[in-house]
Order: structure tokens, then C-alpha cells, then sequence
């Protein structure tokens, strides 16, 4: 039996509960509770002496010499030993002030990624703040180089930055990527691409197209991610390093969930949602598609479904107009809208819907903004029914399930 179970509930191996007050925290010896006082008599007594002549465990370790006669010893004298240190418990105070001693020096061995991190988060009045209280920090961790440290620890455990590529690396494929023959010799290479709406629809997406043995997926989303802010997350690059890497022949992406903010351009701030925040989001988007569609490539960009508030749809509904508009403009980009197959009957937000049975079913998740599995289902059928439709591939699409 171990000493939580002896304790567990303030009962004792013997059955015993400990008495009230400050004896329920006296240590244990030999496995034995010592006598019980009771409280408000005076001091408490002495505990009994061991037989060996010590009152505690501790003396009884600090004076044994290796090799001396573990018999009764009350009434010799001590042999005195070598002086030697004490094991002494830190302070509070020493505890705290080592603990903050190394967050200062893991602060400055990661205060590029500290203040990246910052700048990253949403205009204002604290953003400011925060990165004024940062400075000091990160301007000496930039004297000492300890940021060029903590860049070395980072390679030396892989969590270095990756190698980049170029467009320039992204080379036109020896014959049309589309349209062509998907053949399960030869499928689809679908690259999936998005922020945390992706985790869920692009997993679906995925899955749901690989069960026809006719594509090969890979799903890429990165949480709190969008395009206007590429100073937080820069997809433009993201996006280049996939396609050489991966070489999909067709993309689907969905982003816009952490979009609806304020962005910075041309050393100002835009407001959401303004004519000028507008124009400068729909030039980000626009280049993400001219990124995707290098060398012949399919896009497909989903638009994002219905969401509960009412201030937060209407910021969505207008990057979805945004994302319509933009893909009329690039040829090779289609935009897919998801909108109606998870609203229900009357057009309006719903958090259950009726799937192919007839059974309702929990589509969204509490927040009135992410999907469960069954939402991000019935998303991705919508778009690889467009994909499906688009590559000719075997089988016709799947009829979505009514709301």
C-alpha cells in the first residue's frame, strides 16, 4: 500500500481518521502515526527518542559515520565528521527568482519568434502595448546574438525554419495538367490548403476523395491563419513551397474564418469591412490564385458556409462576394460555394440538418463557426462533386443531401 492510499480521504491503514488541526500533517514514522495530542493543551511534547538514541531520521543520518556501530548510541558522545554541506530546501523567494531567471533566458534566445508572435495579433491600443514592453528584450537579445543561439538550438532539434522555393521553381508541366484522364495508375494530386475551418472540411475532403481510388490527397491548414495578414502567416509562400514539393494538379482551398480584421498597408491601418480594406483583400487573394494556378493548375476556392452571428456572417458573406469576384478574373479558378448546403430550409443558420436519411444531425460545432465531421462531410461533397464534374472522373456526382 503506498503512502497516497494510506492518506487518501484522512484515513489511515488502522482505520483511523486523523485528528482536526495540524496533526493530519505530521510525517509518518516507520509507518506509524505518532501518539495524538490534543489541541490547545500547551505545546505539543517531544516526540519519543529512537531506540538509536536520536529524535529524528535526520540526525541519525547526519552523524552516522560509513562503517560505525548502528547500536543504541544515547549517552556517547557524536563523532564529529568532516564538515560538509547541508542540503538545504530553496526559499520561495530563491524558487521564484530562478524560475524567472529562465523565462528571461529562454525569452532571449526566442525573442524573434516572441515578437512575431505579437505582431501577428489584432491591431489596437494593447498590440502596441505589448510589443513597446517587448523591446527591450528583443534589442538585447539582438546585442548578445542570443537570438542567433536560440536559432541554432532550434535546427539542432528540427524546429529550425524550412528551405523556401521560388515561383521561378514552379515549371510548367510537360503536358496540360487539365484536362486529363484520371485514371487510378494515374490520379488526381489534390492539395487542400486553409485555417481552422480546413481541419475539419479538409480532412473530409480528403478522405471522402481517396475512398474513389482516383485521388491523392494531402491537406494543409495552419490555425488562426489567413490572408490578410501575411506579416502573422505568409500563405503566399506557403503555398509556393507545396506546389514544388507536392506537385498537386488541382487545389482546394477555404480561408477567411480570421480574415474579417483590421490589416496594415502602405504603413496604415484599414478598417474591415472599408473600400479600401476591400480592394487591398481582394489583390491578397487574387495573388494566392495566380500562385495556385502556375503551370495549368485547378483551383477551387470554397467559399465558407453560414455562420451564427449575425455580425460575423455578414463579414464572411462579403469575402465570399470577394472570392466569386476574384476567381471570374483568374482563369483555372472556380469558386465553389458551400452556403446553402449548411443553411437550412429557409436559408437560415442551423446547427442540426436532416442527412440522406432523414435523420438530424449535429453539423457545427458550438461556436457557431467550425464544422463536426458531419459538417465537414457534407461541405467536402459539395466540392469534390464540383472536382468530380470538372475532371470527368468515373461516376457521377453525388447528389448533396437536402437540408
Amino acid at each position: 500500500m503506498t503512502d497516497d492510499e494510506r492518506h487518501e480521504g484522512g484515513t489511515e491503514r488502522d482505520g483511523r481518521r486523523p485528528p482536526d488541526g495540524d496533526a493530519g500533517d505530521l510525517f509518518v514514522w516507520d509507518g506509524l502515526r505518532p501518539p495524538e495530542y490534543p489541541t490547545g493543551a500547551g505545546p505539543a511534547p517531544r516526540r519519543p527518542a529512537r531506540e538509536d538514541g536520536y529524535e529524528t531520521s535526520e540526525e541519525w543520518e547526519e552523524w552516522l559515520e560509513p562503517g560505525a556501530l548502528r547500536g543504541p548510541r544515547a549517552g556517547r558522545p557524536r563523532p564529529e565528521r568532516a564538515a560538509a554541506p547541508r542540503r538545504r530546501r530553496l526559499s520561495a523567494g530563491a524558487a521564484l527568482l530562478a524560475m524567472l531567471l529562465g523565462f528571461f533566458l529562454a525569452g532571449l534566445l526566442d525573442a524573434p519568434a516572441i515578437r512575431k508572435d505579437v505582431e501577428g495579433r489584432p491591431y489596437g491600443a494593447l498590440r502596441s502595448l505589448q510589443l513597446a514592453l517587448l523591446a527591450p528584450m528583443t534589442g538585447l537579445s539582438g546585442l548578445l546574438r542570443a537570438d542567433d543561439l536560440g536559432a541554432a538550438v532550434a535546427g539542432a532539434l528540427g524546429r529550425g525554419e524550412e528551405a523556401h522555393h521560388t515561383l521561378a521553381e514552379v515549371k510548367p508541366a510537360d503536358e496540360p495538367l487539365w484536362p486529363r484522364a484520371i485514371t487510378k495508375r494515374r490520379p488526381l494530386r489534390l492539395y487542400v490548403a486553409g485555417d481552422s475551418m480546413d481541419q475539419v472540411f479538409g480532412s473530409s475532403l480528403v478522405n471522402l476523395a481517396e475512398e474513389t481510388k482516383l485521388v491523392k490527397g494531402k491537406n494543409d491548414y495552419h490555425v488562426s491563419s489567413g490572408l490578410s495578414r501575411p506579416d502573422f502567416y505568409d500563405w503566399p509562400q506557403r503555398l509556393v513551397d507545396q506546389i514544388v514539393d507536392f506537385r498537386p494538379d488541382a487545389a482546394a482551398v477555404l480561408f477567411g474564418a480570421n480574415d474579417g480584421q483590421d490589416v496594415m498597408y502602405d504603413g496604415r491601418v484599414l478598417k474591415v469591412g472599408t473600400g479600401a480594406w476591400q480592394e487591398v483583400y481582394a489583390k491578397r487573394v487574387g495573388e494566392a490564385m495566380d500562385i495556385l494556378t502556375r503551370g495549368g493548375r485547378r483551383v477551387y476556392w470554397v467559399g465558407n458556409p453560414i455562420m451564427k452571428d449575425a455580425g460575423y456572417r455578414e463579414r464572411i458573406a462579403m469575402m465570399n462576394r470577394i472570392y466569386a469576384a476574384e476567381a471570374e478574373k483568374h482563369p483555372g479558378v472556380a469558386f465553389v460555394s458551400t452556403w446553402a448546403a449548411l443553411a437550412d430550409e429557409k436559408g437560415a443558420y442551423a446547427e442540426y440538418l436532416r442527412d440522406e436519411n432523414g435523420d438530424r444531425v449535429l453539423m457545427r460545432a458550438p461556436d457557431g463557426i467550425h464544422l463536426t465531421r458531419a459538417g465537414g462531410d457534407r461541405m467536402a461533397q459539395v466540392v469534390l462533386d464540383a472536382i468530380t464534374k470538372d475532371w470527368g472522373m468515373s461516376g457521377s456526382a453525388s447528389p448533396s443531401p437536402a437540408p
